[in-house]
């Protein structure tokens, strides 16, 4: 990032910022003096209605606090207080992160960067991942003495730190870390810096803090760092992953260009400090960003600006005009911009969104786990909502769709008659069919086993109501049957039912039935 810094502390400059928005609003969610220092991240955990909130961090106390809103309700106490966070010039609580099984296993993580050497050693400036768990017998508090440091590595320079953290599609931990203001750092492999890390940090059995996933593209080659995943960025301080899976990074650039890279990104090259922006002219061999724009908007009319915030793809589709686009913004422009990730060019275009005036300037973007976007300034905390009058919690998604079951019966043991019924039972209105393969095996009067195919016609069946599916035999059959009973033949019949529900949704059954004379009284 380019906070403007004098005498350690962040100074913003005055923007003249509206409130006005089109088809979509922002709700305040963090009411006035409820703060103890600028919003830095939120998210969720997975399937949880609570909304974490990390705070940069009090450069008097040097401590940083999560907070919980919950239902849109913020909770006075904090979730966990951090001790020992440096904040000068960009540094502080930059992200937090739950593990996937946190429900169970009440795992999270916070990457900050430290004031000072501590029990976890290291120095100033040094960059963490700290796993923390939540307390046992209160869901709200997280334990401070259960802090475990996962990852460190020293940063000398107050900005450039990066600062995003999150658990991929994969259920691998991803970071970012700028280039330590050296650009000849992000094109070397020996180092983190102008990088996006992958690792698993769950504790491993033996001294290791943490497990590199063996996959990762540059795992085995000699003097690299096998942590990292993409390399060649100047300062990645907002990703995120898109509906589909695929890593979306705002790339802050130096002095002329922005840039948002999107795709897989495993072992790719952005490409600094050759170039900014699009550098393939330059090296074929570079990872082509989707969209830049100039700092000058004389360059390109794209608004200008002075660093890149890099955002989230709204999922909310009650916020329908921006449903399904990526929502990010400018460090100095307070009106949020919106772009197609699959157009050519990327489709830029006005989100209709300003932030407030004199409720401070664009810090960052959010997710919660229900896939409402938050928008964070410096002073507050702002959803993404279809109305302005929506309240300031997040909608609880739609309940999902009952899963449609199906049910097949298929006897052992059937007596042969001109009739052989199956039974097929759905909890949706659906369609069902059969097909048998008939197999008469050889006996002392036949030397060939006789096979034979049959299929029952197509029924439909009423929701929750078991249907027989009835395969006929002609007569001749069924005496050739019998007769080959008599003379020492097994006879079965290999049956597969196959449902469709009304839905869409498919299901099957087999089984085998052996066929048998009636008994004689």
């Amino acid at each position: 990032m380019k906070w403007l810094a004098a005498t350690g502390l962040l100074l913003i400059c005055c923007l003249s910022i509206s409130g006005s928005a089109f088809g979509a609003a922002l709700v305040r969610v963090t009411p006035d003096g409820y703060l103890d220092s600028d919003p830095s991240f939120l998210t969720s955990p997975p399937e949880d209605s609570r909304v974490f909130l990390a705070e940069r961090g009090d450069p008097s106390s040097h401590q940083a606090r999560i907070r919980i809103i919950d239902d849109g309700v913020p909770v006075s106490e904090p979730f966990l207080t951090i001790d020992n966070v440096d904040l000068a010039v960009e540094r502080g609580l930059l992200s937090i992160a739950f593990a996937p099984d946190y429900a169970t296993s009440g795992l999270l993580y916070a990457f900050y960067v430290a004031h000072e050497a501590d029990a976890f050693g290291g120095g100033t400036g040094d960059i963490r991942i700290v796993e923390y768990h939540v307390s046992a017998g209160d869901p709200d508090r997280a334990d401070p003495a259960s802090a475990r440091l996962v990852f460190s590595t020293p940063h000398s320079a107050g900005n450039h730190n990066g600062g995003w953290m999150a658990f991929g599609p994969d259920g691998d931990l991803y970071f970012s870390i700028g280039d330590n203001a050296n650009g000849d750092n992000a094109q070397t492999l020996a180092n983190y810096y102008g990088k996006i890390m992958r690792i698993d940090p769950a504790d491993p059995p033996g001294a290791a803090a943490y497990t590199v996933p063996s996959d990762n593209p540059f795992v085995g080659e000699a003097g690299a760092k096998p942590e990292i995943y993409a390399l060649g960025l100047r300062n990645p301080y907002r990703a995120s992953f898109a509906p589909d899976g695929r890593l979306v990074v705002g790339d802050v650039g130096n002095g002329t260009w922005e840039e948002v890279d999107v795709g897989d990104l495993k072992g790719a090259n952005l490409g600094w400090p050759a170039c900014e922006g699009f550098c393939t002219g330059l090296t074929p061999s570079f990872f082509a960003p989707v969209y830049v724009y100039n700092h000058d908007n004389s360059v390109d009319g794209q608004g200008g600006g002075c660093a890149i915030i890099g955002g989230y793809v709204v999922r909310d589709k009650d916020v329908a005009d921006l449903a399904g686009r990526y929502l990010y913004g400018d460090l100095c422009d307070s009106s949020l911009r919106t772009l197609d990730l699959d157009a050519a060019g990327g489709d830029p275009q006005p989100a209709g969104l300003t932030i407030p005036g004199g409720l401070g300037s664009l810090r960052s973007f959010s997710e919660d786990s229900r896939g409402c976007v938050y928008v964070l300034t410096n002073d507050a905390v702002f959803r993404v909502t279809a109305e302005a009058s929506d309240p300031a919690a997040c909608p609880a998604p739609p309940e999902p769709p009952v899963e449609a079951t199906y049910d097949t019966f298929i006897p052992q043991r059937k007596v042969v008659g001109k009739r052989m019924s199956v039974g097929a039972k759905c909890s949706i209105a659906c369609t069902a069919s059969a097909t048998a393969k008939f197999r008469i095996t050889r006996n002392r009067y036949r030397r060939k086993p006789v096979i034979f195919n049959l299929a029952t016609p197509l029924s439909n069946l009423t929701a929750g109501v078991r249907g027989d599916l009835t395969f006929r035999l002609s007569l001749k059959r069924v005496k050739s049957i019998k007769k080959s009973i008599r003379n020492g033949s097994r006879v079965t019949a290999w049956v597969k039912i196959n449902v469709t529900g009304e839905d869409g949704s498919t299901g099957s059954g087999s089984g085998s039935i052996r066929l048998v004379r009636p008994k004689r009284h």
